[in-house]
């Protein structure tokens, strides 16, 4: 900071109070984290001078009292690491309320943690979560109101202030109104990509607050436009759901369902920041391969895009079968696949022992039917075969008992009756005795196997088989639909049974494994989540929707995605309207069209190729942040040590402007793998990214553009080798992702502008 910045800061008329209040709270984290380890003998001596000089309004005693109460060290393990995370930088800013009820003012000081006075329970950092700090984000000076726990609360907002806090000292205070309000966005957002995710907590603007305290009884979906903060608004909304449900929903049961594991290694390090631990952090393929619970060899869903980038008229039936597989109308036809396989399972015959009829099929068919309809299919049939077993074991002994009595009647008659000659009688009492001994044993015999005789006549198959048996059959296909043709079913079917015939199975094939496992069998109960939140979500199907939804037995979904980043979307989603009117028909839903990410400059180029696209998608808008205009130079391919030497040259003027962050970004792996050859005796750190691994700090990253969906960096250079993207949807798509995801600078190299469509673009939105 310069010297003039620093004179601004001390000249503020508060100043030499808030370094005191600063003083105060960092102090005060630093006991408790002291008294947490066991030192408390040792601070109670020694608090008193500490306090004294730094609260004017409190006496060091009542400090001595509180540090003596046993329940000052009743604060959970993951608090204490959070206010040692946060005693750098323990708030980040100030409100002044005076509420309408208690008509007294309050100044209230926000953070990411929460702190209070254990003796007056007064509060010396508020959690931005709390219902309080929602004024700091939505209110403007004057009469505010706030909702919490249920209710309106109304007052007054005398003061809105921010600071600039590094590593303890205050490096800036700004009293804020519209004006200051805008400048602190573009300081933030003029800042670098490797610490946004974890600042941003103190910029959030007031769309993305809505969306963050939107409903958590409801679910959500958000269109948010490249750069709009569709993560960080995911990030923050599973913090704050555990900080207004943690205690029903326990982290456990949270899952974050993100594209790829270089995508989750990008935000693990925000959410313990944000409060969050424990939370399920995985992709949608390895959750379902975990939940389905056999090994699956799947085909990469990667090898499908690279096909459909290369289309060579081949992938239409590709492309049709994914959009089938992904529908809601596959879905119904699966339903309707399961109805008839229920139906067949249903008990219809009585159950017997031993000539006795212990149960009436009629009433074992209205249990599985009707009764038992909370249970999956199979559970059902265990359930009866309980409810058998239990009954059996109950009617036994009477059955027994009423054998007994009987024949003891039948041979006392025998044995009494003297019109039969004695001979005749003796021979019928032996026959008597001999039937009730051997019906008795036929009552033990068969007691031991009824039940498992009764339900072996039950078919059961794995959903496994289950699946392939109706994905090879064109005759159970067209049984099951009510839209398919012959020939589509014969398509589908062989399409299918080539892929069974390899051993593998379809990413799209495992919404409706997952769904049929779902009704069939369960899901083991580790597995099923309470909330949900789904992050690159234009990439799922409606089928994956509905299978999520049906299998965990909640609508608590929260769901963001940008459908012009659709780069998957041959998998059938192409609007959102299905996903509000059939899937979650309660569900909010929000558009966020502000990018926070990029430069006017930048976004206007990236505007220019979204156009292309055949479909109706808002145009993006820029907050007014501005920079360089996207850069065009011409390369060729045939001379390497040219476009190293050029490459090399624009990453060292990045660096040289502390722009650390930088990505590579070519249109696919092979293109990739042509440019880390040149690059691969650079003097620069490079690395070669393939989806499974972490990014290493410092390295100049090359990855692949359908992979850097989702992420953010200082600078981009796209780089054209021997693959010009092409004038169709998922080229301008792939095109349009790489384009957005650089905050300050964008370089494209290529034999030509045509390789990037820059032929339809506005020339006066790049230089050559």
């Amino acid at each position: 900071m310069s010297a003039k910045e620093q004179v601004s800061v001390r000249d503020h008329k508060d100043y030499q109070s808030e370094v005191e209040r600063l003083e105060f709270t960092k102090e005060y984290i630093r006991t408790v984290l002291e008294i947490s380890k066991g030192n408390k003998e040792f601070f109670v001596e020694n608090m008193r001078q500490a306090f004294a000089d730094l609260d004017p309004q409190d006496s060091s005693a009542s400090y001595t009292d509180l540090l003596a109460n046993a329940s000052f060290l009743e604060l959970a393990e993951s608090e204490l690491k959070r206010l040692e995370s946060v005693i750098g930088k323990p708030y980040f800013s100030r409100i002044d309320f005076t509420s309408d009820s208690s008509k007294s003012e309050e100044t209230l000081y926000i953070g990411k943690v929460s702190l209070f006075d254990r003796v007056s329970q007064q509060p010396i950092i508020v959690d931005w979560r709390s219902p309080i700090a929602n004024v700091y984000y939505d209110g403007r000076l004057g009469d505010v109101s706030y909702e919490a726990y249920g209710e309106t609360q109304t007052g007054f907002l005398s003061l809105k202030r921010h600071y600039e806090i590094i590593d303890g000292f205050i490096k800036d205070i700004r009293d804020i109104d519209l004006t200051t309000h805008d400048e602190l966005l573009q300081k933030s957002l003029s800042g670098k990509a490797d610490n946004r995710l974890t600042e941003i907590v103190a910029t959030i603007q007031n769309e993305q607050n809505e969306v963050i305290r939107a409903s958590l009884k409801h679910p959500i979906v958000v269109q948010g436009a490249a750069g709009s903060g569709k993560t960080t608004i995911a990030l923050h909304r599973i913090s704050y759901f555990l900080y207004s449900f943690g205690y029903q929903f326990p982290p456990e049961k949270l899952m974050i369902l993100a594209p790829n594991r270089l995508f989750i290694e990008y935000i693990s390090a925000v959410l313990p920041e944000l409060g969050v631990n424990k939370i399920n952090q995985t992709t949608f393929i390895d959750f379902m391969k975990t939940c389905l619970g056999q090994k699956i060899k799947l085909f990469s869903p990667t090898t499908k895009l690279m096909k459909l980038l290369e289309d060579n008229g081949k992938t239409k039936r590709i492309q049709w079968v994914s959009s089938f597989k992904g529908s809601l109308e596959f879905k119904e036809l699966i339903h309707s696949y399961l109805k008839e396989l229920e139906l067949n399972l249903a008990p219809a015959e009585d159950f017997i022992v031993e000539k006795s009829i212990l149960m009436k099929g009629k009433r074992l068919k209205r249990l599985f039917l009707r009764e038992y309809t909370y249970l999956p299919i199979y559970k059902r049939l265990t359930k009866i075969k309980a409810l058998l077993a239990s009954d059996l074991k109950k009617k036994k002994s009477i059955m027994l008992t009423n054998l007994h009595t009987r024949y003891e009647e039948a041979l006392e008659k025998a044995l009494y009756n003297t019109r039969i000659e004695p001979e005749k009688r003796k021979q019928k009492v032996v026959t008597l005795m001999d039937l009730k001994e051997k019906r008795k044993a036929n009552v033990e015999q068969e007691s031991k196997v009824a039940v498992k005789k009764y339900m072996d006549a039950f078919a059961i198959k794995d959903i496994f088989t289950l699946y392939k048996e109706l994905m090879t059959s064109p005759e159970l296909l067209k049984s099951h639909s009510t839209t398919l043709t012959d020939q589509e079913c014969k398509v589908l079917s062989k399409f299918c049974q080539r892929i069974f015939d390899r051993g593998a199975y379809e990413l799209e094939d495992l919404a409706p494994l997952f769904y049929m496992k779902a009704k069939l069998e369960g899901i083991d109960e580790k597995y099923v989540m309470r909330s949900i939140f789904i992050d690159e979500a234009q990439d799922y199907s409606y089928f994956q929707f509905a299978a999520l939804k049906e299998g965990f037995n909640t609508d608590l979904f929260t769901i963001v995605g940008d459908l012009a980043q659709g780069i998957h979307s041959y998998r059938g989603l192409n609007s959102w309207e299905p996903v509000l009117k059939d899937i979650f028909p309660n569900a909010n839903y929000q558009a966020l069209q502000k990018s926070y990410r990029t430069t006017v400059e930048i976004m206007n180029l990236a505007n220019d190729i979204l156009k292309l696209i055949d479909q109706d998608l808002p145009k993006v808008e820029p907050v007014i942040r501005h920079g360089q205009k996207p850069f065009y130079k011409t390369i060729d391919p045939a001379k390497p040590e040219q476009v190293r030497l050029q490459l090399e040259q624009d990453i060292s003027s990045l660096k040289e402007e502390e722009l650390h962050s930088i990505a590579i970004i070519g249109r696919t792996d092979r293109d990739c793998q042509r440019i880390h050859q040149i690059l691969e005796n650079s003097h620069l750190p490079i690395q070669l990214i393939e989806e499974k691994q972490d990014m290493k700090k410092g390295h100049v990253v090359i990855l692949p553009s359908y992979l850097s969906k989702g992420l953010e960096f200082d600078g981009v250079l796209i780089v054209c080798m021997e693959e010009p993207y092409a004038k169709v949807d998922l080229d301008i798509k792939l095109l349009y992702v790489s384009m957005t995801r650089p905050m300050h600078r964008l370089y494209l190299y290529g034999r030509a502008t045509s390789d990037f469509l820059l032929t339809s673009a506005d020339t006066s939105n790049y230089d050559t």
